[in-house]
């Protein structure tokens, strides 16, 4: 359900509109406001009231409601109270897995069983071919979605609930890395790229994607040789302008991933360099200042985007002869990279960002192998002296 403002002769209208049962509803609720005696906020303030009321006239009415309306329903009520890129998310998997097959099926959400969801799950695995791991993230937002119509007294039991449903086993996923040699190929190769300045941060510090493109000049202290993470480069969503769907949020995805890291001698001449061709460029006509002290932008001062960066990662790693990763995969790199130089888990988990030293241990069990094969030669050679 959605309400908007509209004008006629004078007076402000809130159109509020609902869909049930595929069916497009729409009521025209006059606010007794007239634009000329500027009432636009009032007009504004009366919007989220009307909204609330028929809200609530349509939840006494929605018995007959179809599960894939209801999931529309969902989303705008949550639309306002989490993330814009976690609500995203939610919107994605409901409109381009969930719907349809719902719609077609003209299930209503009061007769909603464990099988229905559990045939979906099957339908879309053998079907789609989805992975467990994408099961288990549809059925996160199904039983979010259902734990609120309990709550809300629409049904009485979450049909979702872990044990009334048999989800696949969730498949880890063990990333790709380079090793030393082909990152030395990599930022070779990728001088005077577009992404040259992406990929070495990512190398030399395992920075997010978000946290890379959302670097400001402001965050790089040059007399103090340190870079700080304090913000990240997030997308709203949606079609269209993908600049204009950015927003920076300077917060992280937790309080560790605002970090600070030193700077080799090295690595200030070059970002030195990378800003003084900006500031070269900003003196020509038909540059972009609305990214002026953001790191990572185009030589016209266009903001790189993340949907660019990954788009065109794996097309340059190919490019160079590399098999093609993921830009995220470079983070793993650098840690494996570090890991196999005596580095510590505590100290990679500050290195990383990570929230837990249980986090960094998880995602990167796997590259201890190098570190418990060295162990066990030296043990060997020990053995072999006494």
């Amino acid at each position: 359900m959605t309400a908007a403002i509209y004008t006629k002769r004078d007076k402000y209208y809130i159109v509020v509109s609902w869909t049930l049962n595929g069916k497009r509803n729409q009521k025209w609720v006059s606010t007794g406001l007239t634009v000329s005696g500027h009432n636009k906020r009032k007009a504004e303030q009366k919007k989220h009231e009307v909204l609330q009321t028929w809200q609530e006239k349509i939840q006494l009415k929605d018995s007959d409601m179809l599960f894939a309306d209801y999931m529309q329903y969902w989303l705008n009520i949550i639309k306002n109270n989490v993330q814009p890129t976690t609500f995203y998310g939610y919107k994605q998997v409901v409109n381009h897995a969930i719907d349809g097959y719902f719609r077609e099926r003209r299930i209503k959400l009061c007769d909603l069983k464990p099988y229905h969801i559990q045939d979906f799950y099957n339908y879309k695995m053998e079907k789609d071919g989805v992975s467990a791991n994408t099961i288990h993230h549809y059925h996160s937002n199904i039983h979010k979605a259902l734990s609120y119509a309990v709550s809300t007294e629409r049904i009485l039991t979450n049909p979702a609930d872990n044990d009334r449903i048999d989800l696949p086993k969730k498949q880890k996923h063990i990333a790709s890395y380079y090793s030393k040699e082909e990152l030395n190929i990599l930022l070779e190769k990728s001088k005077g790229h577009v992404l040259e300045t992406v990929i070495r941060l990512a190398v030399w510090f395992g920075m997010r994607r978000g946290e890379i493109i959302g670097l400001r000049w402001s965050s790089i202290d040059f007399d103090g040789k340190a870079l700080s993470v304090t913000g990240t480069m997030k997308d709203r969503g949606g079609t269209g302008d993908k600049v204009g769907t950015l927003f920076f949020e300077p917060t992280a995805k937790n309080s560790a991933s605002l970090r600070t890291f030193p700077l080799s001698d090295s690595m200030v001449e070059y970002l030195k360099r990378v800003k003084a061709g900006q500031d070269e460029r900003k003196k020509k006509m038909h540059y972009n200042h609305s990214w002026d002290d953001f790191v990572c932008v185009r030589n016209n001062g266009n903001l790189i985007t993340l949907d660019a960066v990954s788009y065109a990662f794996p097309k340059l790693c190919e490019q160079c002869g590399l098999k093609p990763i993921k830009l995220h995969e470079l983070r793993h790199s650098n840690i494996s990279l570090l890991l196999g130089t005596g580095a510590s888990m505590k100290e990679l988990q500050e290195w990383a960002g990570h929230s837990s030293y249980q986090t960094t241990a998880n995602i990167y069990s796997h590259l201890q192998k190098n570190s418990k094969i060295k162990l066990t030669g030296i043990i060997e050679n020990v053995l072999e002296i006494c």
